[in-house]
């Protein structure tokens, strides 16, 4: 029998507003919600009734070592609001002492007040989506918060982790948006690691399709850095922070000894995770379920999990559908890379077959071994830093290839 997952994500899909880069499930609610009383809360209340419902639907449940609360905008929500959901699961699942639960905000949707209720309700670790410090960068991309707010949220996370409050934190940037040049994101960087935050996310743009950016390019009017500039701010990236004593240990993230994020790593290794709440993916025993992104399907999805029965990837399994293609791209995506034998042993092939598409994906390989931006030792696969992570998507995509082909 499989162990049960000890990680859960919950979505809180709602915003002020979406951002101009942003493809998620979100629900933009305008700037002025208030979430228990007031304008916006009744919806916010009746999506957290759905949520519930659907967190207590799982009928196999065991303690969580990871919670990761994103979105959307959670720091939207009332520290109360945020408390309940906690407490949900320490009720019904277990939490384990000294588990890892984080939560998003945002600069520009929490105070100092807010900042203790959500300490108080059981959050250990906070994840900043700060993006920019430079305002000019964050009207265009669509941000609400300004650089002042930022620093302001930034010196709160790191007060009340020098006291011991929280573990750690985290501070997200966006690398290569429009306006940010080689300077304005040296600048940005720079900025970021004078607050010491133990942990780094560096995030880079992708334009995604049916957003602003999307409909901007394609009329001509968004300027972004072009493949050599981005190179050059990925370039730039490593050497600052890794001056600055932050080691990267995933291909966008980097911390401070101590500070990995626990539960990211449990995507990233392949294993099990629970997952709740609208537009979100689970895969507690290997295969993928990806709830409805709309509210309304949502909502009626969680009340056929009640009226027909459990979906059954939510169904304890005696066996784990490997997506093999999917596991070597995150394994390649840590920095200890992947054991490419050990990964093809789980596909149970007679010893023909595994010598056969391993000597095929060897040879897809060929050149990146041969130019440095993949290493091999032994068995084990992984990319070089910082030419290696920076061009990892041509190795990636080498490998779909090899796995369309084999398939």
């Amino acid at each position: 029998m499989n162990n049960f997952p000890r990680s859960a994500y919950v979505h809180i899909p709602f915003c002020h507003r979406r951002c101009f880069y942003c493809d998620f499930a979100v629900i933009p609610l305008g700037n002025k919600v208030e979430t228990l009383q007031g304008y916006g809360s009744k919806t916010v209340k009746e999506y957290l009734h759905f949520l519930s419902r659907e967190i207590l639907s799982i009928e196999h449940k065991s303690s969580l070592s990871t919670i990761y609360i994103g979105g959307g905008t959670p720091s939207i929500l009332d520290p109360k609001q945020i408390k309940e959901l906690i407490d949900l699961f320490k009720e019904n699942y277990g939490i384990d002492y000294g588990a890892e639960i984080t939560m998003e905000v945002d600069p520009a949707s929490f105070n100092q007040n807010d900042l203790y209720g959500f300490i108080n309700a059981g959050i250990n670790r906070f994840s900043l989506g700060v993006q920019s410090f430079n305002n000019q960068i964050l009207q265009k991309s669509g941000r609400r918060h300004l650089r002042e707010d930022a620093e302001k949220s930034c010196l709160w996370l790191q007060r009340e982790y020098d006291s011991g409050l929280i573990k750690s934190w985290s501070l997200d940037l966006i690398q290569n948006l429009p306006l940010s040049g080689f300077k304005e994101w040296q600048d940005d960087l720079k900025k970021a690691i004078t607050f010491s935050p133990p942990h780094i996310s560096i995030y880079d743009l992708n334009i995604e399709n049916g957003t602003v950016f999307k409909k901007l390019v394609n009329s001509g009017k968004l300027k972004l850095p072009n493949d050599e500039e981005a190179f050059k701010n990925g370039e730039s990236t490593y050497l600052i922070l890794k001056n600055s004593g932050y080691s990267r240990y995933e291909i966008s993230n980097y911390c401070l000894p101590g500070h990995q994020s626990r539960h990211n790593r449990v995507y990233w290794s392949g294993s099990g995770w629970w997952s709740f709440g609208q537009g979100s993916t689970s895969s507690p025993w290997g295969e993928k379920l990806t709830r409805p992104r709309v509210s309304k399907e949502y909502k009626k999805w969680v009340n056929s999990q009640y009226e027909i029965n459990l979906d059954s990837s939510l169904i304890n399994k005696d066996y784990v559908y490997k997506e093999l293609d999917e596991k070597i791209m995150l394994g390649l995506r840590l920095k200890e890379g992947i054991d490419i034998h050990e990964v093809f042993k789980e596909q149970h092939w007679g010893n023909r077959k595994f010598e056969r598409n391993l000597s095929k994906l060897l040879k897809e390989w060929e050149s990146f071994l041969e130019s440095g931006l993949l290493v091999r030792k032994g068995n084990r696969f992984f990319l070089s830093d910082p030419k290696g992570m920076e061009l990892s998507n041509q190795i990636i995509i080498s490998m779909f290839i090899w796995w369309d082909r084999i398939n």
